[in-house]
């Protein structure tokens, strides 16, 4: 069973994710996520036994990750749906094992 999880810092609420995915010996998706988030834990029963190779690298609009998380997670901003991705993508070897970070700075400018 292959494996791979990653943590979301998402900033201003504080309320970090942590997911694990796997795939089984069927090759079916399996999410589990860990967080104080409610919205975040309402998605788990959604990402159980998924054909990874159906709708999930998809175009944004019509990808299953980005739809099931548009129906939970309140913020548009959320990190979590590009997490998702990003770990589903290095699970199954279509992208490397690598870190990703957003920092936004306000730019005071002087008047």
């Amino acid at each position: 069973m292959k494996k791979a999880k990653a943590v979301v810092k998402p900033g201003a609420c504080g309320l970090n994710v942590m997911l694990t995915a796997e795939l089984d010996e069927q090759k079916k998706l399996n999410i589990d996520f860990h967080s104080a988030c409610e919205p975040v834990m309402s998605m788990n029963d959604e990402f159980k036994n998924i054909n990874w190779k159906k709708g999930i690298f998809s175009k944004m609009l019509d990808s299953y990750v980005y739809k099931v998380c548009s129906e939970h997670l309140t913020h548009p901003d959320c990190p979590v749906p590009s997490a998702v991705m990003k770990t589903i993508q290095v699970l199954v070897g279509a992208a490397v094992e690598q870190e990703v970070s957003i920092k936004v700075n306000k730019i005071e400018e002087d008047c």
